[in-house]
């Protein structure tokens, strides 16, 4: 049997990183990000193993080891605890004498050690990855019928109606001719929107597409219900599922919504299993060696709290791993064995991002062109894993094969200054505190907060962060001649801008954007990249060098794009409409949020706070309310990731009284942002409603 371990860490990076170590040792891995969640799954789970983070929200990692040693299951559980500030031999020594913990290891993380950790404790019960995998085929070969929600039943229903839109579809084929690994390299490089349905016996999904991205995924298979596939992750048990199925029926509410009441899974590890459901219905296509495929590009993505974040290479490569046998992979690549592996030339394929580890990264940066594949798997990788890594890279179009050699890649440039960084990731959303209660005042009810409506977020959200920095990039590179914006010299030789060319083309490729990415942030980084590869387009040719040198010796500076100029002051703009929102002057907060609208129609986070505004400013008026509705609600087509949008919808509707209407839009919002505390707290108090009026109704009843 497998073995589960809890990991409670709040940096997504290292838990990703520990979880996807152990998963492939064959372990089972839970994740949760705070103390307090972290006490619920070890009260509910049979957990083996606990690797515990010293800082984390609610309660720190000490508190939660002296919790649990506490208790008779948790007296003797080994426990890893691991830190980035409390460091040294002192805070092992306090941690090993107080707690009893196998060991205390500083960040970053030594993995070699962590499994040396685990290796020790679990001695001859250390689990096999292959029994671990016989346990979730186990659970998958089980009939869906027990867990399918309401939800799923609807799904298939839904996926059977509009795989008629495709008849009229304008490209079709087969997957004999063109694997499904092809479909989306090609669809990448189209920049393609739009829907493709995959058919194989009666077997139907749709992969939804925006800007060349799969971004979100429709099955008609049960067996992918979002209740298995948290059953075969042991984030719940077979118990907890139908219980939650019986209560969704009841009371007409989400599972997952229904499950986080029950304090089986945490609104994190719920949007997890989300992201997860979706990965397992796209993954599962790429074993489909047969089926038909129709594209429509008139679909037009659901607008859809949780979507695909994943870059399309990242995408082949995984779903390479996951459903390609050695023996497809040697066929598939047979013929190419003895012709030379040469890096795409075009910087938007070849740097795309595959999300590799650090054995497969260095192993890729070998491939220059200058060895033949035969050559290439012999470098030291593992076959299977080297057959796979080239067979992705030649499915995604970051290489090809060729009977001559390539011109080996030049990867960094000389520069008298450092290259400008690329933006920054997106900074972590804060959660805040809403405080408030329903009045009755006149023809609308009308929400009134004790203190203020809820205020605006500390940080700016992650999309609103990486569009400010991307704007003022441009800005800054409008501004410079093409030798600044590469970095270089005026009399750089064509080698040294060809390595600054790849350099920068690698920081700002497209894939470092989020799949979901609004229009607007598209826009941006196209022209960032556009702009880099027109200097490299021009410095690279000496006749178009010489006539630009000359341009810029006159003097002449091109323009800073209005379009940049305009979202600039757009969020300035916002930014003091977020300022009037505090303040509650509500008609100056709707007035500012109006002009950053008129500049920016595409941006929904705008409108999202504009529609809150209306609302405010005016909650008695019929007509502004309903137009308030409908600028939040274009708000979520522009960009249905907006927790807000679905927030503030839900305080609408709770003020008009259309409670089950407000329920689900803030069940929207959790899934959206698991740390929208308003949103949990609004669904709280709905259920301890329903709760005291059913109770009410017993009562009623035993009197007479």
């Amino acid at each position: 049997m497998s073995k589960t371990i809890l990991i409670v860490e709040d940096d997504k990076s290292v838990q990703r990183m520990l979880a996807e170590t152990l998963e492939e040792e064959g372990f089972t891995v839970i994740g949760e990000r705070d103390g307090e969640w972290a006490l619920r799954t070890f009260e509910s789970r049979q957990i083996d193993f606990i690797i515990l983070d010293i800082l984390i929200p609610v309660m720190n990692g000490f508190q939660v080891a002296e919790r649990i040693r506490k208790t008779p299951e948790g007296h003797s559980l080994p426990i890893l605890m691991i830190s980035g500030i409390y460091r040294g031999v002192n805070h092992r020594k306090d941690a090993i004498r107080k707690y009893g913990v196998v060991d205390y290891l500083d960040k970053p993380l030594d993995m070699k050690r962590v499994i040396e950790c685990l290796r020790e404790s679990f001695g001859a019960e250390y689990p096999s990855a292959v029994a671990t995998q016989a346990e979730r085929e186990a659970i998958d070969r089980k009939e869906p019928e027990p867990y399918a929600s309401p939800e799923s039943r609807e799904e298939q229903q839904e996926v059977e109606k509009r795989s008629r839109e495709f008849r009229a579809a304008s490209r079709r084929g087969n997957l004999k001719n063109e694997s499904f690994a092809e479909l989306l390299a090609e669809l990448y490089r189209e920049r393609a929107d739009g829907a493709l349905l995959l058919r194989k016996d009666k077997i139907k999904k749709i992969v939804y597409f925006k800007n060349g991205y799969p971004t979100f995924v429709k099955s008609n298979l049960l067996n992918e219900c979002l209740g298995k596939v948290m059953v075969r992750e042991k984030l719940i048990t077979d118990d907890e599922c139908e219980e939650s199925i019986k209560q969704m029926k009841d009371s007409g509410r989400q599972q997952g919504t229904v499950l986080i009441e029950m304090g089986c899974i945490s609104p994190h590890n719920l949007q997890y299993a989300l992201q997860l459901q979706l990965e397992t219905k796209l993954y599962d296509i790429f074993g489909w060696e047969k089926g038909e495929y129709q594209y429509n590009p008139k679909s037009l993505v659901p607008p859809t709290t949780i979507s695909l974040e994943i870059s399309t290479a990242a995408i082949i490569y995984e779903g390479i791993r996951r459903k390609y046998h050695q023996e497809r992979l040697q066929e598939e690549l047979e013929p190419h064995l003895d012709q030379y592996v040469v890096p795409n030339p075009d910087p938007l394929f070849r740097f795309q991002d595959m999300d590799l580890d650090d054995d497969e990264e260095a192993f890729v940066e070998r491939v220059r062109g200058d060895l033949t594949l035969r050559e290439i798997l012999d470098l030291g990788l593992d076959r299977e894993r080297a057959l796979r890594i080239v067979f992705a890279l030649s499915c995604s179009g970051m290489v090809r094969f060729s009977d001559e050699p390539g011109e080996a890649p030049e990867v960094e440039a000389p520069r008298s200054e450092p290259p400008p960084p690329p933006p920054p990731p997106p900074p972590k959303k804060r959660s805040r505190k809403a405080t408030g209660r329903l009045t009755e005042h006149g023809g609308v009810p009308v929400p009134k907060l004790n203190k203020s409506p809820p205020a605006p977020r500390e940080m700016s959200p992650e999309e609103r962060s990486l569009r400010e920095e991307l704007a003022e990039r441009l800005v800054e590179m409008k501004k410079q001649d093409y030798f600044e914006v590469l970095g270089v010299s005026k009399n750089a030789s064509p080698s040294e801008i060809k390595k600054a060319y790849f350099a920068l083309a690698k920081q700002y490729h497209p894939d470092r954007l989020p799949a979901t990415s609004s229009s607007e942030i598209r826009g941006l980084a196209d022209e960032i990249f556009d702009l880099i590869s027109s200097a490299h387009e021009i410095l690279s040719d000496d006749a178009r060098r010489a006539e630009y040198l000359e341009e810029i010796s006159s003097g002449t500076k091109r323009d800073v794009s209005s379009e940049v100029s305009k979202i600039l002051t757009a969020e300035g703009l916002f930014q003091k409409g977020e300022i009037m929102l505090r303040k509650r002057d509500y008609q100056a907060a709707r007035e500012h949020f109006e002009e950053a609208v008129n500049l920016c129609p595409e941006e929904g986070e705008f409108r999202a706070f504009l529609g809150w505004a209306m609302f405010q400013s005016d909650p008695k008026n019929e007509e502004v309310v309903r137009e308030a509705r409908d600028q939040i609600n274009q708000a979520i087509s522009l960009n249905p990731k907006v927790d807000k949008a679905y927030l503030f919808l839900g305080y609408i509707y709770k003020a008009m009284n259309y409670k089950d209407m407000a329920e689900h839009e803030f069940e929207k919002a959790i899934q959206c942002n698991p740390d929208c505390t308003e949103a949990l707290r609004e669904l709280r108090l709905i259920n301890m409603r329903r709760k005291a009026k059913k109770k009410g109704k017993g009562l009623l009843r035993r009197s007479r």
